[in-house]
């Protein structure tokens, strides 16, 4: 079946991004993110209690996926977190890199 998009607020901070994802309903071990590309995937399932006797059932089950581009991200530093149903993602970009300063000795 097709996907569901999901609201999400990008938040410019130093040296990088936060993203955050809204996602009620859906547990942590369902989300599935990864980067490829220059590009930020974030998927998720909400599934149905199976044990549950339901007598209203108006929650979709849904499969939810974004993506998103960054371009120059240094991947290693992107961390996430789930609470109270919004993904916190933090995106590190690649902080130029300072070159040491040499003293010249005068002779």
């Amino acid at each position: 079946g097709g996907y569901k998009s999901f609201p999400v607020d990008l938040v410019e901070i130093e040296h990088g991004y936060v993203l955050t994802a809204e996602m009620p309903g859906v547990l942590k071990e369902d989300v599935k993110i990864n980067f490829d590309n220059g590009i930020l995937t974030i998927e998720a399932d909400r599934k149905k209690d199976e044990k549950a006797k339901y007598l209203i059932n108006e929650r979709d089950l849904m499969h939810l996926k974004r993506s998103i581009s960054f371009g120059e991200i240094n991947e290693d530093t992107i961390t996430a977190k789930m609470e109270h149903g919004l993904l916190i993602v933090t995106i590190t970009t690649k902080v130029p890199e300072e070159k040491p300063k040499r003293n010249i000795v005068i002779e």
